[in-house]
């Protein structure tokens, strides 16, 4: 009897859904000819929100088509083309994504700008 008077308490509790670590904000500054910093190091598996500033005058993006590949990228997130994101002058770009464990590249692939040291590191443990 005391079973049936527990029943519809045990449906009205919902059950513990595991939390997930909130998304770390990391900031990257893209400027002429720099990225700041120029190694990136984050936690495998560990949420981040990429925020990429570009402080220059022309246009610059954040190429790293390995590091994409390999990471979760939040649902809705359309930024990525062939592996890299454009940040317009003057810009601010974000991307939701989880990363994977690796040393990947990064460089910026406009005309002479991976030349000029436009170039990096992101290293995920």
């Amino acid at each position: 009897m005391r079973a049936l008077f527990l029943m519809p308490l045990l449906i009205a509790v919902p059950a513990a859904v595991p939390a997930q670590p909130a998304a770390s904000t990391v900031d990257v500054q893209l400027t002429s000819f720099d990225f700041t910093p120029s190694q990136i190091r984050l936690r495998a598996g560990q949420p981040i929100v990429l925020r990429l500033t570009n402080a220059g005058r022309g246009g610059h993006n954040f190429s790293a088509p390995q590091f994409f590949a390999a990471a979760r990228i939040a649902s809705g997130q359309n930024l990525i083309r062939n592996g890299a994101i454009e940040v317009p002058s003057r810009q601010t770009v974000s991307v939701q994504l989880t990363p994977a464990r690796g040393s990947y590249r990064l460089r910026c692939t406009h005309t002479l700008h991976t030349s000029f040291g436009m170039r990096g590191q992101i290293v995920v443990s």
